[in-house]
């Protein structure tokens, strides 16, 4: 279970819409069950009010309740309480870092981050008046989140045999009693519907390797099944 803090200025705009976003990815994927979050500013001014009106209509025009929504300030338990720190711009991660007295374990990190835009923030649609391009970055950023946070890696390099290799799937993928070691049954199991796989990446063997031809069959069935990261 990883916990996750969303963090913007007031907690009324950008933070409770990255929550709600990414719980909403997260259920989509069938992996509500391994994430909790929640949002907080790094500001007392807004404490206690809800979603802003305007940000509020373009999370409801997405089918998202931010109902019942109140703003609160980070609190000093927060560091330990949660995994992840994720905040939208460099002003957020640096009032978060003195809130907290600097980031020993690394928690704090930018949304925008994870989409490969290092260093990029989202800006405060309360000043840009862009609620919906802050909402499009969100989404951006919440996705590629989820892809870097629920995915697993299989490491396929150690591997002797087929054998070997396909228990390695077996027990990363979940993959069911019934699946056969071959490509076609694992085609068949990764796109049979109901099924859910954690999207993953694949460590292959070295070009020596006697797998290494049949390595890249797999992580090519796997693309086209949709589930590498």
């Amino acid at each position: 279970m990883t916990r996750i803090l969303f963090i913007c200025w007031g907690n009324i705009c950008r933070s409770p819409a990255a929550a709600l976003v990414f719980d909403e990815l997260a259920r989509r994927a069938g992996q509500e069950n391994d994430f909790i979050t929640a949002s907080a500013g790094v500001s007392d001014e807004e404490e206690g009010n809800g979603v802003y009106p305007p940000m509020r209509r373009v999370l409801e025009a997405r089918g998202l309740d931010c109902a019942g929504h109140a703003a609160r300030m980070l609190r000093r338990a927060d560091y330990e309480a949660f995994d992840l720190l994720v905040c939208m711009d460099e002003a957020t991660i640096g009032r978060t870092r003195r809130f907290f007295g600097g980031d020993p374990e690394g928690k704090v990190r930018n949304l925008l981050d994870y989409a490969g835009r290092p260093g990029e923030e989202i800006d405060d649609p309360w000043y840009t008046r862009d609620f919906e391009r802050a909402m499009r970055e969100i989404e951006l950023g919440c996705r590629a989140m989820l892809d870097a946070l629920g995915s697993v890696t299989l490491d396929l390099s150690a591997c002797r045999d087929r054998a070997e290799l396909y228990a390695v799937l077996r027990e990363g993928l979940a993959l069911p009693d019934y699946c056969g070691s071959n490509l076609d049954a694992l085609w068949d199991v990764l796109t049979e519907p109901g099924y859910r796989a954690r999207r993953c990446r694949l460590i292959l063997p070295d070009e020596e390797s006697p797998l290494a031809s049949y390595a890249k069959l797999v992580r090519e069935t796997m693309r086209e099944a949709g589930v590498l990261a």
